[in-house]
């Protein structure tokens, strides 16, 4: 288990200086980035989806903002961040990789605190304290991006201009997060809380042509889109304490995401009534949502020093709604409507788990645990058996021996079609042709600690993953009535290892380094011709160093170095003339089909980049404080490539070029703590 608070996270100079939980996380080995500057996790060679991400014991389905520019974890609600990338107690269950447990902070008992923070791309307020003292407690945090607010004056003029040549520009994105949770103390035995999360972006954008003057017949062109994504968490709880050796939490717990996508073209031309007069309209809009309502029983029972067994059930219902897919025409003022894909999918998961934690002997402990999923959908049962077990030798005071072996299922999944994180990926779950995710993994390491202010690790590992999902090869050529079911196809997945650790814990500088010898590849008989080919975030060899040295109780400096194995990519060297010929190289004129050899094939060049920031910390009357935080987000401008793009020249020969997305970016923001 890797623990990480919130101090932690915000040592960690991050992108608009904005301290982010996943991006914190992605400095661990064996934990992959993704694309440059979003916050994906691809943990121990597994796919984006395959992470469990749960905010009080709630699960969510969207955990970014902007494409993953900036997380949904609003860093001043945190309280702290349970990591596991293997050896899972048995508790966790529905994902393969790996899971994000966070908790957000209690509200104070006794006094009122709070802080603001205002940054360039957001602002942030948190706010605790007593709503009876000693007895209930409230803890509120609000973030809110003012992308929207800062982008409207300079878009407002830029309209104002381009309105004498009869154009209208259209943009504006923002998110929001909300975090609210209350805490009573019942007894001395008992206690009972409320957590509510929300988050949500909206993005709209499009452009306008439209007649100027008189003399002219009115014309006019519209294009624009909406998209809204996000979710909505809540929960509440009772805790009590049976006698000194058991206490037990029952939760409800209710969870929504949806992701919406709106698409309006309208022409007209000429007045309405006349014989020349025509209009048109389409409006596409595509859904995607799950509704989750679940019951969850916690018990922990100590027997005796040696024994912590924990024990208990889980209980979802899910109402999915994997793709809907609306249009609306109007032809000369003729309406059509047309709709596919209306499709509601109801699932039942039940999970009942047990696991001791067993302190064998001075030197042998074992947290030995059993899991039992059951999960129905379209008058289909699955039924599962995860055995978890992870074993620790303490060979001296200083060095120990562990060992981990964890089965894990995973019900839903999602699909990407890029690189990026899009609300445009639909959650889909498993069905009757679509058969659950499995993964087994072995860990094996040694740890080592010197002088308590030092520690060292070394961890070796192989994942076995089956029926895991991608989109067919081709699939984009089906027709639009095809299911969602048939563009997929199922196949095998290996990843295997080593992680290498060490970490300074004490003293003006702490810190760590932390390298990653990784392998994942794939398997589908329906892709690459049925051939092993490397997964898309199959990076070789990754390098973190993060840094904090805390010169005074004035003054901090930060800092992180990644170095990372390139992504891959699948690039067509040769292209069709038409569909069903044979490729004729060399490359046929711009226009041609692009032909495919292999998944994958292309890797891109290493990834590297510095991250620095400086903390000034100013201390008020009244136990206040200002914090001033200054970042550098790639500090020497490194232009790492994301992608590559086949290009034409004139006379019809091609040329590759490599597309970058993040330069060096500057950020300021101010924290003034009450």
């Amino acid at each position: 288990t890797i623990k990480i608070t919130r101090k932690m996270i915000k040592t960690i100079p991050t992108l608009f200086g904005e301290a982010d939980v996943i991006k914190a996380l992605q400095t661990q080995p064996g934990v992959s980035a993704g694309t440059e500057g979003l916050a994906g996790m691809y943990v121990r060679g597994g796919n984006g989806d395959e992470n469990l991400y749960m905010i009080d014991g709630i699960q969510l389905y969207q955990v970014n903002h902007l494409g993953g520019l900036f997380s949904a974890f609003n860093a001043e609600a945190l309280k702290d961040v349970d990591f596991y990338k293997s050896a899972f107690p048995a508790r966790y269950g529905g994902r393969l990789s790996s899971v994000v447990d966070v908790h957000t902070k209690d509200g104070n008992m006794k006094e009122y605190h709070g802080s603001a923070m205002l940054g360039l791309t957001s602002g942030n307020l948190n706010f605790e304290g007593p709503i009876i003292k000693d007895r209930t407690s409230f803890n509120a945090s609000f973030r809110r991006s003012w992308l929207d607010a800062l982008s409207a004056p300079g878009l407002a003029i830029y309209n104002k201009i381009q309105k004498k040549k009869g154009e209208k520009f259209s943009a504006r994105y923002a998110f929001t997060d909300l975090n609210l949770k209350v805490n009573h103390h019942i007894n001395d035995r008992s206690q009972a809380y409320v957590n509510f999360y929300f988050g949500q972006d909206f993005l709209k954008g499009g452009s306008s042509e439209f007649s100027v003057g008189d003399n002219i017949t009115p014309f006019e062109n519209k294009d624009f889109g909406k998209m809204r994504w996000g979710n909505i968490a809540l929960s509440s709880g009772w805790s009590y304490v049976f006698n000194n050796k058991m206490f037990g939490t029952v939760t409800l717990a209710y969870s929504h995401y949806q992701s919406k996508l709106k698409q309006e073209t309208s022409q007209y031309y000429g007045t309405e009534g006349d014989k020349d007069y025509s209009s048109r309209f389409i409006e596409t809009s595509t859904r995607n949502g799950i509704n989750d309502f679940g019951v969850h029983a916690n018990f922990d029972y100590i027997p005796t020093l040696a024994h912590h067994i924990r024990y208990g059930t889980d209980y979802l219902y899910h109402r999915f709604s994997p793709e809907y897919i609306e249009e609306k025409t109007s032809e000369n003022l003729s309406p059509t409507k047309r709709t596919t894909g209306d499709e509601r999918l109801s699932a039942n998961e039940l999970a009942v788990f047990a696991e001791d934690d067993w302190a064998i002997s001075p030197i042998v402990r074992a947290n030995a645990g059993l899991r039992l999923n059951m999960y129905n959908i379209q008058k289909k049962t699955y039924v599962s058996l995860d055995p978890r077990l992870s074993v620790r030798f303490l060979l001296t005071r200083d060095l120990s021996l562990k060992a981990s072996y964890a089965r894990m299922n995973q019900y839903v999944h999602q699909i990407s079609e890029s690189y990026m994180s899009l609300p445009t990926d639909m959650w889909m779950p498993v069905s009757k042709k679509l058969k659950p995710l499995v993964s087994a993994q072995v860990s094996v390491g040694a740890y080592y600690n010197l002088h308590k202010n030092y520690s060292f690790s070394v961890e070796g590992y192989y994942k076995w993953m089956n029926h895991l999902l991608d989109y067919k090869d081709g699939y984009n050529f089906l027709p639009s009535f095809v299911g969602w079911e048939e563009k997929l196809a199922a196949g095998k997945g290996w990843a295997y290892g080593a992680e290498f650790i060490a970490r300074k814990e004490t003293g003006r500088i702490t810190g760590w380094i932390g390298y990653g010898l990784m392998w994942s590849d794939r398997q589908f008989d329906e892709i690459n011709n049925g051939k092993r080919f490397p997964a898309k975030y199959d990076n070789r060899h990754k390098l973190n160093i993060v840094a904090n040295w805390k010169i005074n109780e004035k003054l901090e400096l930060t800092g992180s170095w990644t170095f990372m194995t390139g992504n891959r990519v699948t690039v067509a060297f040769e292209n069709y003339e038409d569909l069903g010929l044979t490729p004729v190289p060399p490359l046929l004129p711009e226009g041609g089909l692009d032909y495919f050899t292999e998944r994958n094939n292309v890797r891109l060049p290493a990834y590297h980049r510095l991250d620095l920031g400086i903390n000034i910390y100013r201390p008020k009357k009244n136990s206040h404080l200002g914090i001033w935080n200054i970042s550098v987000y790639n500090a020497y401008c490194q232009m790492n490539p994301i992608t590559i793009h086949k290009r034409s020249w004139i006379n019809y020969s091609h040329y590759f070029e490599t597309l970058s997305l993040l330069p060096i970016i500057p950020s300021i923001s101010y924290t003034y703590k009450f």
